[in-house]
């Protein structure tokens, strides 16, 4: 079983611009997603912390949630690879759960695989922190579309 410390290590400050469009996305602020930080190697690291709203028995998040921060986390670790003022569009995502999400937070790890010019692919997985100890409860695929954000 993985620990808290198993986690990949981010930078917060790593693409701010990024970080700070997913925390202004209406629906980042409804499910009260946290980007913890990025890699510009292609690595990132965001939270939900679970609350009964986002369960389908109380304890347990609901499949389509995970599925959810399994998209952001797999999207932003390929846009993280990008320059500033670049983002990601989701194409398409599929979603494996293997284990129920019950704990007091989700924790998504989004790994670039292959970014290009026209797509980008990406791996996410999605942990559930109970304590200290993490439980690997879904496994995702994640493909976007690069592009760059229009000029102010």
């Amino acid at each position: 079983m993985k620990s808290v410390q198993d986690l990949p290590t981010v930078d917060i400050n790593c693409r701010a611009d990024l970080r700070d469009a997913i925390h202004a996305m209406p629906a980042s602020k409804l499910m009260g997603l946290r980007v913890l930080g990025f890699d510009a190697a292609g690595v990132s690291l965001i939270e939900l912390p679970l609350r009964t709203e986002l369960t389908f028995d109380g304890r347990a998040a609901q499949g389509g949630i995970v599925g959810l921060l399994a998209d952001y986390a797999g999207v932003s670790a390929a846009a993280s690879t990008l320059p500033p003022g670049w983002i990601c569009s989701t194409l398409g995502f599929e979603v494996h759960n293997v284990a129920p999400a019950r704990g007091q937070r989700l924790v998504a790890v989004g790994r670039a695989q292959v970014v290009g010019r026209s797509h980008a692919v990406s791996r996410a997985e999605v942990y559930a922190q109970d304590s200290d100890a993490l439980t690997l409860v879904c496994v995702a695929t994640t493909t976007c579309r690069p592009f760059e954000l229009p000029k102010a």
